[in-house]
């Protein structure tokens, strides 16, 4: 009885180690979803920046096209005041030379401040390309190291199941049966230890007459709380072979 229990130990030992690792191949992807997820927030930060740029880029661009148009007109103003006759002409002529300097000067102006403004948003740009370049390389690494990490896990995946397969011939049937109907109802946990009189699957106190019993090693008992297959901690002492001494 006693070396069937060690053997069911063993097995739930086998079984953790297997939950583990199963789960630790679901829940690893969550890494790479978080940097695609900061990933694509990064090339929206840099899509916006872009086109902040191109339209900082194109109030230069206008603003030049005013300014040559304005100093166009000028230079044809200034080309008829050589052709009026009349001094009304020729005021005229000044007041709009007068007018379209002060735009020019307005436009010049706006292309000052469309350049300082075009400068910060190409550095923008710059760091927000970094920042992408960034996440891009870090990505690219992520994935070779969880390619890398999920060959091991596959591997050892492969071989704990192998190692359970034979702990499982060791095992009588109807307590292999009674064994994954509590394990599919107890988060995965049927075995556990008792220590001190308290279990360590529910925390609480196993009466002192079961747990002289449990000393013994030599019967099947279960936690009067939680209903888990239970043990005393220490039949596994001297690297789990040894035997405890009956009290």
């Amino acid at each position: 009885m006693r070396e069937q229990l060690l053997n069911l130990i063993k097995l739930q030992e086998l079984d953790l180690q297997i939950t583990q690792i199963s789960q630790k191949m679901e829940t690893e992807p969550e890494a790479l979803l978080t940097l695609k997820q900061e990933l694509a927030k990064a090339q929206e930060e840099l899509a916006e920046a872009q086109k902040e740029l191109a339209e900082k880029e194109k109030i230069k661009k206008d603003a030049e096209w005013e300014l040559e148009e304005c100093e166009n007109r000028i230079k044809k103003s200034k080309q008829k005041m050589l052709e009026v006759k009349t001094n009304k002409e020729y005021q005229a002529l000044l007041t709009e030379i007068d007018e379209l300097e002060k735009m020019s000067s307005e436009w010049e102006e706006k292309i000052l401040v469309a350049l300082e403004e075009i400068e910060k948003a190409k550095k923008n740009v710059a760091e927000r390309e970094k920042k992408v370049k960034e996440l891009e390389q870090r990505l690219s690494e992520a994935k070779k190291r969880l390619e890398s990490a999920f060959t091991n896990l596959k591997k050892e995946l492969v071989e704990l199941r192998k190692k359970r397969e034979e702990m499982v011939q060791t095992v009588p049937e109807d307590l292999l049966r009674r064994y994954d109907f509590i394990r599919e109802r107890r988060n995965g946990r049927a075995v556990v230890a008792v220590d001190a009189e308290v279990c360590e699957g529910c925390n609480m106190h196993i009466p002192p007459q079961q747990y002289n019993e449990l000393l013994r090693s030599d019967k099947f008992m279960t936690c009067p709380t939680c209903q888990r297959i239970i043990y005393w901690k220490g039949i596994l002492e001297n690297n789990g072979e040894t035997e405890a001494s009956e009290e």
